[in-house]
């Protein structure tokens, strides 16, 4: 483990001035989260900040040559090709364990802005967008995710004024993933699961709505495919709008 007994005087300042950073990023006019409320159920999600944390953000600390960086690498790639192919739960589970990977695979400290401020920077960031969400109505999935990434950035900073990076960056990954999952793309996962479950296998005297609801889950999937997560969130909910006027209604979003 990479321990020092005391933290460097600029590590400090910067850690210091996290949140300030984080409060700034909000100041676009872009939305910052996203609800929508179709059958009595809520589906919402938090857009991700600048500067979340990817396996990539580590990988520079890794041992060169070693077998965790060429682990992550492939990982990486693998993840990139599933979502080229269409398949954007194994890419993105891919994706969660190449994170995992290099967060826990450090040969050495990590350059303090880029490896450990900036992904906490981002952390309190998603932090603030989704308690903004929450002061407008009550979503316990969300509450709960933005009180435990709140308390994995706690923890990491506890580890770095302690001088323990190595804690500090498992910390991040683990807040990360845990924002990630309510993020557009986790929960736009997570509805199309949801929608094509409940829709069913294809029948030949269907209607022009549930024709137009598997038109739409197509194009939502292939939306995903190129990374645009709120068309496919949009595409989706009207399916799933589509479906509530046939009758055919969702469970509570899991």
């Amino acid at each position: 483990m990479l321990r020092r007994p005391l933290v460097h005087a600029r590590l400090i300042a910067a850690l210091a001035a996290v949140p300030v950073v984080a409060a700034c990023e909000d100041a676009g006019t872009a939305p910052t989260s996203y609800v929508q409320v179709v059958g009595g159920s809520a589906w919402v999600a938090v857009a991700e900040p600048p500067g979340m944390a990817r396996a990539d953000t580590w990988l520079p600390w890794l041992a060169p040559g070693g077998p965790a960086a060429a682990q992550v690498r492939q990982l990486r790639d693998a993840a990139g090709r599933a979502r080229t192919a269409g398949r954007i739960e194994q890419s993105l589970a891919l994706e969660d364990d190449a994170l995992r990977l290099a967060a826990g695979s450090l040969a050495r400290a990590p350059e303090a802005m880029r490896g450990v401020l900036a992904p906490l920077a981002a952390l309190d960031a998603w932090t603030d967008r989704a308690r903004t969400r929450l002061e407008t109505g009550r979503y316990p999935e969300l509450a709960a995710a933005a009180a435990g990434v709140s308390v994995e950035a706690a923890a990491a900073r506890r580890a770095l004024a302690a001088g323990d990076t190595m804690k500090a960056v498992t910390h991040l990954a683990s807040g990360t993933l845990l924002a990630r999952r309510h993020s557009a793309l986790g929960v736009g996962l997570r509805l199309l699961a949801a929608v094509e479950a409940r829709i069913g296998p294809e029948q030949r005297d269907e209607s022009a709505d549930l024709r137009r609801a598997r038109h739409l889950l197509t194009g939502a999937r292939e939306a995903l495919s190129t990374g645009d997560s709120m068309r496919a969130m949009r595409r989706a909910l009207y399916a799933l709008q589509l479906l509530d006027a046939q009758g055919l209604h969702l469970s509570t979003p899991f």
